[in-house]
């Protein structure tokens, strides 16, 4: 065999060596391709599957209690009717806030959700949501910690949901005892939702954040949901220059933290001109 006929040879081994890696390498982005289309389709079923769950109990309790009062609402009794009504307006709310949680993290992605800072009241938000959250004779007790007087800038309705969200994490998947307290974090306010339940698994830590997460493994004893409540708090909090995230308590139990940028210090007005007053200093010596 000639030099040549080797080096020829030489070449052709190298170059079907190329091609069936190429094929190899090929087939595997294939497969990749194929499980992950699969897995995407799982989750789309899942996920469709608990939100029609998750949206059917509140629209079968509005259209149950205002089927009841169409037919029947001349013959209750005043405080009866009342109560259906405020069943209903209960329902309508959180049928709101489940189809918001469903599409605030599109809107944030594509850069399409609109952000309204003011000053905002802390304390006073959060006492008002503990309330919702944990009514009376549930069975479990919740107490806020956080002194009047705390104003955040950032969006109202948009603070208020992510606090909802990491509320009704705890009254799902924390113990009977939750606690919202707060302190200074340098120029943000930190909000800590803890409660005295078994915690987050180490294994299960990186995951709670990801969207649909909790649906798609199909770990039905995780709980009830869209899966999208702490994602939705996340996203949310970062979109509002804050953050969110999760550390846990000793000895046992959860803490959520959440953080949110101060509010600036006010500027008191001149009563006469509507202008900022000024403070000088005297000058030594002078009149």
């Amino acid at each position: 065999m000639s030099i040549w006929s080797a080096i020829l040879m030489a070449i052709a081994v190298i170059v079907t060596a190329f091609a069936v890696y190429a094929v190899y390498s090929a087939r595997r982005r294939e497969d990749g391709a194929r499980l992950a289309a699969e897995r995407s389709e799982m989750i789309k079923n899942e996920f469709v599957a608990m939100v029609s769950h998750e949206l059917r109990t509140p629209l079968t309790s509005i259209a149950g209690f205002a089927s009841m009062l169409i037919e029947d609402w001349q013959s209750l009794p005043p405080e009866e009717v009342s109560e259906f009504l405020a069943i209903v307006n209960t329902q309508s709310e959180h049928l709101s806030e489940l189809v918001e949680d469903i599409l605030v993290i599109p809107r944030i992605e594509t850069g399409r959700l609109p952000l309204e800072p003011e000053d905002v009241d802390l304390s006073e938000l959060a006492h008002r949501l503990n309330g919702f959250t944990f009514p009376p004779g549930m069975g479990k007790e919740a107490s806020v910690a956080i002194p009047g007087g705390v104003l955040v800038r950032a969006d109202r309705r948009r603070v208020q949901q992510v606090l909802r969200n990491l509320l009704e994490n705890a009254k799902k998947f924390g113990g009977d005892q939750i606690l919202i307290e707060g302190a200074f974090l340098g120029d943000h306010y930190m909000v800590v939702v803890s409660d005295n339940g078994s915690g987050v698994p180490d294994e299960e830590v990186g995951r709670i954040f990801q969207q649909f997460e909790q649906i798609a493994d199909g770990n039905t004893s995780i709980g009830s949901g869209t899966g999208l409540g702490l994602p939705v708090a996340r996203e949310l909090a970062k979109a509002m220059g804050g953050d969110v995230w999760y550390e846990r308590r000793f000895p046992m139990g959860s803490r959520f933290c959440y953080t949110i940028p101060v509010a600036p210090p006010q500027v008191p007005m001149s009563e006469e001109s509507g202008q900022p007053t000024h403070q000088t200093e005297k000058v030594p010596g002078g009149e």
